[in-house]
């Protein structure tokens, strides 16, 4: 089996993005081709995740806004190896010395996400970490489901 080789998105992968997330009705949402993760298979993108900030009062925190695995390539371990990526490589927002501590997602997947390690959260976490689900009418029957990844880190 080829390798997967996970790599920071250039401008020149914007069209190869756009095509896999629409493959999952996604865009990029104002999100540029530098902001996503890359995994590659024999020098085709075969998937793609967006680790943006958010923030929650005075806190900072990341979230995974886009995650997308090419079809043909699914339960390959794409995915998770996109997520490892995001926990191991970034920093916490709140302190750049430290690794990533807490990760979001909102996801129609809780099921992956929780073989990562992800809990589920309560739907009125979703109020108070995005803004956009305060006004949305489809709040009540959202089929997105909010998930924390923790990490106890310990800091010398």
């Amino acid at each position: 089996m080829t390798e997967i080789q996970i790599r920071k998105a250039e401008k020149k992968d914007l069209l190869s993005i756009q095509r896999l997330l629409s493959t999952y009705f996604l865009d990029m949402e104002n999100l540029g081709p530098e902001d996503f993760i890359l995994a590659e298979m024999g020098g085709k993108i075969t998937g793609c995740a967006a680790p943006v900030r958010g923030t929650y009062g005075d806190r900072n925190f990341l979230e995974i806004h886009s995650i997308a695995v090419h079809p043909n390539f699914r339960g390959k371990g794409i995915g998770k190896r996109l997520i490892d990526y995001i926990i191991n490589t970034l920093k916490d927002p709140d302190n750049s010395d430290n690794p990533v501590c807490e990760l979001y997602v909102r996801t129609g997947s809780p099921g992956f996400f929780e073989k990562l390690g992800f809990i589920r959260l309560p739907d009125t976490d979703k109020l108070h970490l995005w803004a956009e689900c305060k006004n949305c009418e489809h709040f009540e029957g959202c089929t997105q489901h909010a998930m924390k990844y923790s990490r106890s880190v310990n800091y010398h």
